[in-house]
C-alpha cells in the first residue's frame, strides 16, 4: 500500500490512497479533496450519488489511523465551493473534525476555497507554507531554496494492460518540485508531460506502482 522514496533528502512514504506521509515531521500531506462538490453538482442538475464525503473522510480517516500524524497538511482545494452551513457535507465534515480533534489541520488556501465555509473547525489556513526542505503550495511553482510539493493538476499515469488502457492517480515526483494526486473521488486526472529525469508513482487499487 506504501512505498518508501527520497524526495529532496528526506525519506517520505507514497500512500496508495493518494496520500504522501512525510515520517521526520509526522505529517500526513493530501491535496484536492474537494469535500462538498457532489453537493454543488447535484443541485446544478447532475445526477450523482449521495456519500462521497462520507466516503473521502472514511478514507482519510484510514490514513490518520495507518500513520498516526501530529498534523494533516492540505495542499489546497479542500472545498469545492461555497455552501450553506447547513449543508449535510458540512455536517459531516464538522462531526469528522470534532473525532480528530487532537491533530492539527493545515490548509493551503487553493482556488477552490476562497468561497469555503468552515466555522469554528480549528483549521489553520495559509497561502504557502516553507518547512525545509520543502515549500508547500497549492499550484506548482518554483522556489529558490526548498523542493517545491503541490496539488492543483490532478496529475493522472496512463498504462496499458494487455490491450487495455488505465489511467489512475499518480504522484508526479521532479528534481524540484513534485505534484501530489486529488485526493477527493469525484476529481477529475489530467495528463502529464513529464521530464526523463521525473518519477512517476501510479496509485492503483493494488498499491503504489513506479513507471
Amino acid at each position: 500500500m506504501t512505498q518508501a522514496i527520497n524526495v529532496a533528502g528526506e525519506r517520505v512514504l507514497l500512500d496508495a490512497r493518494r496520500a504522501m506521509f512525510w515520517p521526520s515531521e509526522n505529517a500526513l500531506l493530501v491535496a484536492d479533496v474537494h469535500l462538498g462538490k457532489a453537493s454543488l453538482m447535484r443541485q446544478a442538475g447532475a445526477a450523482l450519488p449521495r456519500g462521497t464525503t462520507t466516503g473521502d473522510l472514511d478514507r482519510l480517516s484510514t490514513l490518520v489511523a495507518d500513520h498516526r500524524p501530529q498534523r494533516v497538511l492540505v495542499l489546497g482545494d479542500l472545498t469545492h465551493g461555497a455552501e450553506t452551513l447547513d449543508a449535510p457535507w458540512l455536517r459531516r465534515f464538522a462531526e469528522w473534525r470534532r473525532e480528530h480533534t487532537s491533530m492539527g489541520i493545515t490548509l493551503i488556501a487553493g482556488n477552490h476555497d476562497r468561497h469555503m465555509v468552515l466555522p469554528e473547525l480549528d483549521i489553520e489556513v495559509v497561502p504557502h507554507l516553507d518547512a525545509s526542505p520543502f515549500h508547500f503550495s497549492h499550484a506548482p511553482t518554483t522556489h529558490a531554496r526548498h523542493h517545491v510539493i503541490a496539488g492543483h493538476l490532478h496529475p493522472a499515469a496512463r498504462f496499458r494492460d494487455g490491450r487495455i488502457a488505465q489511467r489512475w492517480p499518480a504522484f508526479w515526483i521532479g528534481e524540484k518540485r513534485s505534484v501530489l494526486p486529488a485526493f477527493g473521488s469525484l476529481t477529475g486526472l489530467a495528463p502529464m508531460s513529464a521530464d526523463r529525469t521525473d518519477r512517476v508513482y501510479a496509485a492503483t487499487p493494488g498499491g503504489i506502482l513506479a513507471l
